[in-house]
């Protein structure tokens, strides 16, 4: 079998290009970024708490559904605030006001991630003033 001097020269390059393209600042590929560690908390909380109401795919059981046409009309258009808000204060209907103010920001951030709502970029931070988000 013949060696090629030439591999190990185009590999080491190639090697630290791949290197020097992962930053602290950007996470490698398979790491989850804040915002999706954010979404995923509020994903868990939500199946733990919300889910027995609200169905485990946001479908609605005893509850209106979390998605399609009416949640998007009501929660869509950057309603954010609103819909922090009613999570809030409302939520979960046997316990309301119950929930972590860091709860409320998870869960909001799995409904807008799950529905593909817009929403500010990275993760929701906890409001200020008793302002929503």
């Amino acid at each position: 079998m013949l060696r090629s001097p030439l591999l190990p020269a185009l590999l080491i390059p190639l090697c630290a290009l791949a290197a020097a393209q992962a930053t602290p600042d950007s996470p490698a590929a398979g790491m989850a970024t804040p915002r999706d560690a954010q979404v995923q908390r509020g994903e868990v909380l939500y199946l733990q708490v919300c889910a027995i109401c609200r169905g485990d795919h946001r479908q609605g059981l005893f509850g209106p559904a979390l998605g399609g046409p009416d949640f998007l009309a009501t929660f869509g258009g950057g309603q954010v605030a609103a819909l922090h808000t009613v999570i809030a204060t409302t939520m979960p209907e046997d316990r309301p006001g119950s929930l972590s103010a860091q709860e409320v920001l998870d869960v909001t951030a799995y409904l807008l991630d799950a529905s593909d709502l817009p929403h500010p970029d990275g993760v929701l931070d906890a409001p200020v003033d008793g302002a929503a988000p």
